[in-house]
């Protein structure tokens, strides 16, 4: 699916109208029009906010799902420990850990995306 869409029936399930949500993400109705229609696309910033309204990943909500759900194969038994230790954290640090790993592989995609060295 692609974003303008996600971003369509994310608003729609949460029964908002394009105005409500511009309100919570800071950008005129006019402006999520053109995000739906896919006319225009939402800043990093923008998507920040939009993925924090929707209570969703920026990698959920900016890029289109390639198949189904991948199996869960870390190699790095290093990280993978980490990760088991993030899962006893308190809610708030969790969330905190989740949208600091959105933003960095999200830093990572739009970086592939353009075809540039590190950003």
């Amino acid at each position: 699916m692609a974003i303008n869409d996600r971003i369509r029936q994310l608003r729609q399930e949460r029964r908002w109208t394009q105005a409500e949500l511009g309100e919570k993400v800071g950008v005129h109705q006019k402006q999520v029009s053109a995000y739906e229609r896919g006319a225009n696309v939402p800043s990093t910033e923008v998507l920040i906010k939009l993925a924090e309204v929707f209570n969703v990943s920026l990698d959920y909500l900016a890029f289109e799902a390639k198949g189904q759900a991948a199996k869960i194969n870390i190699q790095d038994r290093d990280l993978l420990r980490r990760f088991e230790e993030l899962d006893s954290l308190s809610e708030p640090d969790k969330t905190l850990a989740k949208q600091m790993l959105d933003l960095l592989i999200l830093k990572n995609r739009f970086k592939d995306l353009v075809g540039t060295g590190p950003i």
